[in-house]
């Protein structure tokens, strides 16, 4: 094997991840804040076009490394995940649909503040459906985050943004619904669950633009270095660095997106959140911050 590909082999290794999960699952957080500067880029492109060109871009580069890193298992790897791997790529492809949607039709702050509270929605269904345990801090913390929620939706309703809001919040059910898969299927590798959301996102991305697929080159430009660079890197190290986490700590870990999503848009375009938004963004940023660290006390105190 070429040193490059060795090295790039080493560094997407399993045991290499595990080692550092912390710092993969910190850097995969930062990269992805960057969402909403990449979408606020676009000049020409509708947000149908945006969701085709930057998840068919995903798609395109995910499988060159998946085929690069596991050759001879690639073919095997998709019928592995199964069903669970199937359902939770509908999943994804509905939240990578709503994400897109969303910070086209609200501020990218209140998007990023409703999606912030996806933790809290995981422990409901992983509580419905798999019959895990809710504590009664998580239920302080998730009436907390429903009222700052409710502010938003509030102020969205009076500042036109409120449909924007409502389809963030569906982006926060179907990913915490993909979450819910990704915990089904942890005895078997999920990147094809992430082919199969991309696919069908780029699908319905499609339809959406009525088949009018073609966009500016510097759109296009934008929408492969984000969904075959960024996107495509960002889900490796989610889906395999989280696999070696405590759920407290990667809740802890992707309030990076959250907090600096909101500040970049705001230093680079000038997109303030309203008073209502900030105060809603800061119940929820605060309730999953709160319950992160009393998770990560529980876990590590003597019994």
């Amino acid at each position: 094997m070429p040193p490059l590909a060795n090295k790039l082999s080493t560094h997407m290794n399993p045991d290499f991840i595990k080692r550092h999960a912390v710092p993969v699952i910190a850097f995969s957080s930062l990269m992805i804040s960057c969402n909403g500067l990449f979408l606020r880029s676009i000049e020409a492109a509708t947000p149908w076009q945006v969701i085709f060109s930057r998840q068919i871009s995903f798609v395109g580069a995910t499988l060159v490394v998946l085929l690069f890193l596991h050759r001879s298992k690639f073919f095997f790897l998709f019928l592995q995940a199964g069903w669970v791997g199937l359902l939770g790529g509908v999943l994804l492809s509905l939240a990578n649909t709503c994400l897109i949607l969303s910070i086209s039709l609200t501020t990218v702050a209140n998007t990023l503040f409703i999606l912030s509270a996806c933790p809290l929605i995981t422990a409901v269904l992983a509580w419905v459906f798999l019959k895990e345990r809710i504590e009664s801090m998580t239920i302080i913390a998730i009436l907390v985050s429903m009222g700052g929620i409710a502010m938003m939706l509030w102020e969205g309703f009076f500042q036109g943004f409120l449909i924007g809001n409502l389809i963030a919040l569906m982006c926060a059910l179907s990913f915490s619904g993909f979450v819910i898969f990704l915990r089904l299927g942890k005895d078997r590798d999920m990147m094809p669950a992430s082919v199969i959301g991309g696919l069908l996102a780029a699908l319905i991305g499609l339809i959406g633009s009525g088949f009018d697929y073609l966009v500016p080159p510097r759109d296009f430009a934008i929408c492969f270095v984000w969904g075959a660079g960024v996107i495509c890197l960002v889900h490796f190290l989610f889906v395999y660095g989280s696999r070696h986490l405590p759920g407290a700590e990667i809740m802890l870990l992707t309030l990076i997106e959250f907090t600096l999503g909101p500040l970049w848009v705001w230093l680079v375009f000038d997109e303030r959140p309203g008073l209502m938004a900030l105060l809603g963004g800061l119940l929820v940023l605060g309730a999953v911050f709160v319950r992160s660290l009393l998770l990560m006390r529980q876990a590590t105190s003597p019994l």
